[in-house]
Formats: C-alpha cells, sequence, structure tokens
C-alpha cells in the first residue's frame, strides 16, 4: 500500500508543479501524511506548463524519427509517398 501512495502522491506533484523526486522521497519516508500538505499547497501553474510543453516536444520529435526512419535521400521520401497506406 506505501508504494501506492507514493505514485500518488508523485502524480500528485507533477500535477501541482511541484518537485516530484523531493515529494516521492517525502512520501517514502512520512507515508500518506505527506499528501495534506501536498494538497493544500498552491498549484505552479506556469511549471507544469512547461513541463507539459517539453514532454509535448519530446513525443513529437519521437514520432518525427519515427516516420522518417530509413530515409536517407529525396529518392526515399517520394518512395515512402507513394507507398499504399493500409
Amino acid at each position: 500500500m506505501k508504494y501506492i501512495w507514493i505514485a500518488l502522491i508523485a502524480v500528485t506533484a507533477f500535477g501541482a508543479g511541484r518537485g516530484v523526486i523531493r515529494w516521492t522521497l517525502a512520501a517514502y519516508f512520512f507515508g500518506w501524511f505527506v499528501a495534506i500538505p501536498l494538497l493544500l499547497m498552491p498549484k505552479k501553474l506556469d511549471v507544469l506548463a512547461r513541463r507539459l510543453e517539453s514532454i509535448k516536444n519530446l513525443s513529437e520529435e519521437h514520432v518525427v524519427k519515427q516516420e522518417f526512419k530509413g530515409v536517407n535521400n529525396v529518392d526515399d521520401l517520394f518512395n515512402q509517398l507513394e507507398k499504399p497506406k493500409g
């Protein structure tokens, strides 16, 4: 049960824009009591927005890398576009 609380507090800390590692360690040592001050503290929405933007950029880069895998020149790109998808 302790590990479930740790995971829930880590997700809550991420959503509140707080330091995830710090709150996870606090939850490991102090248990579910850490959730009380975490929920009462104001959220840092600017930190959360930066984190979400970073995750979005990393996922877009990954998708682009997967899309153009095996494309070495322009002919490969045109051959990929001509393939029927399905």
